[in-house]
């Protein structure tokens, strides 16, 4: 049988991007099939479009806001030296997870020996994270529009990222979804879309990351603490100040210190000051900082997913206001709701009192979760059946 090509972000030094992705390899040695993680450096390289009108579109879609962080971050490593040596020790040590545990295959340079490459490969697979995203949609790599009609295409847990696509990406969302011979996505709200625009019915499943418990992520992570003492970990990407605040009254109330993972999506000025500890770390130690936390605080999908599976005092902020054209809000709310666990979503009526004190309920939250586990794996029997 030949490989199934994976079709991941792991390229991304996001700790979300890089642990989905390597949990959708974990997957594919869970079945026994044979696979390989597609080589990518930037999926641009592989347009056949004018780049020039790509650069266009992706500017009527963009979200300013994320632009100028990614520029604060550029000009922050230019005026401040012991910044640009942070990020460099945590950008080596996403490089090292990445050659440490992705099986790689040969890089290909241009579309011409990417779409030659695919003969090799029986499936691709393509997920999860937020890959059929409007201006990811426009190069076409996460859409496999570069693979050959005749070999199947499966989408695991992908995530659109918006309610409704832009007026001039309809009819080429409608082509690329009806390319693929199996859709499942991560949240509802893609699926009712994926509906609206083919009229295709595709079920819900797990982020990979949810299809393995907390024991079987200790594999990757050290088992002792990295830090001394008791902390309440922090992993904020949103700049939203009064957040910090309310997690600082939580510190003097409970004395534990704060240990903060920090400036990954945009240079926070305000968070040099924030932290106790700010380690630059990769994402083996991101898990044992959830892992041995007393409280987390986040606005991250991710991190909540994990705080779930080791079942912690979390608390989930919204990172954007409601109807930002970035917001991911919508899939932080649909993990909440399908582990019942609502409640972890800091609203403003929570209070420091209110947080300290409240009860760890996790009733009910893995029966759930091996529910959909069941569910999502059944999805991937099916996609890969019968492959040669």
């Amino acid at each position: 049988m030949k490989p199934i090509g994976l079709v991941t972000c792991y390229f991304h030094h996001n700790y979300g991007s890089m642990l989905q992705a390597y949990a959708t390899e974990l997957i594919m040695q869970q079945l026994g099939l044979p696979f390989q993680t597609i080589a990518c450096k930037a999926p641009i390289n592989y347009m056949q479009e004018n780049k020039i009108l790509y650069i266009i579109k992706k500017l009527l879609i963009a979200d300013w806001k994320m632009r100028l962080g990614k520029m604060k971050i550029e000009r922050a490593k230019k005026e401040n030296p012991m910044f640009a040596k942070n990020w460099e020790i945590r950008n080596k040590a996403f490089s090292q997870f990445a050659e440490t545990f992705f099986h790689v295959s040969p890089y290909c340079k241009n579309r011409e020996e990417l779409t030659k490459m695919a003969e090799n490969y029986s499936a691709f697979l393509v997920g999860s994270d937020q890959l059929w995203r409007t201006d990811s949609v426009e190069h076409g790599y996460y859409t496999l529009e570069w693979v050959p009609d005749h070999i199947r295409k499966i989408a695991y847990s992908t995530s659109i990222g918006v309610k409704e696509v832009p007026w001039f990406q309809v009819e080429k969302n409608k082509r690329f979804m009806n390319r693929f011979d199996h859709i499942a996505l991560r949240e509802q709200s893609a699926c009712d879309l994926v509906y609206k625009l083919t009229g295709r019915k595709v079920p819900v499943v797990l982020d990979p990351t949810l299809l393995f418990t907390g024991d079987q992520w200790l594999g990757i992570q050290q088992q002792e603490p990295l830090t001394n003492g008791k902390y309440i970990f922090c992993y904020l990407l949103g700049d939203n100040p009064s957040q910090r605040e309310f997690i600082k009254r939580v510190k003097e109330k409970t004395g534990y210190k704060i240990v903060a993972l920090q400036q990954l999506d945009e240079y926070i000025p305000s968070d040099e000051e924030f932290a106790d500890e700010a380690p630059y770390v990769g994402p083996r130690e991101f898990l044992n900082y959830i892992r041995n936390a007393e409280y987390v605080f986040t606005d991250s999908f991710h991190c909540s997913v994990f705080s779930i599976l080791y079942k912690k005092n979390f608390f989930t902020f919204s990172r954007f206001a409601e109807g930002a054209k970035q917001s991911t809000n919508t899939r932080i709310d649909n993990l909440l709701y399908i582990t019942g666990l609502e409640d972890r979503r800091m609203t403003n009526d929570k209070t420091i009192e209110g947080v300290v004190n409240f009860k760890r309920n996790f009733d009910g939250v893995d029966e759930k979760l091996n529910a959909l586990r069941k569910s999502s794996m059944d999805y991937l029997y099916n996609a890969f059946k019968d492959l040669k």
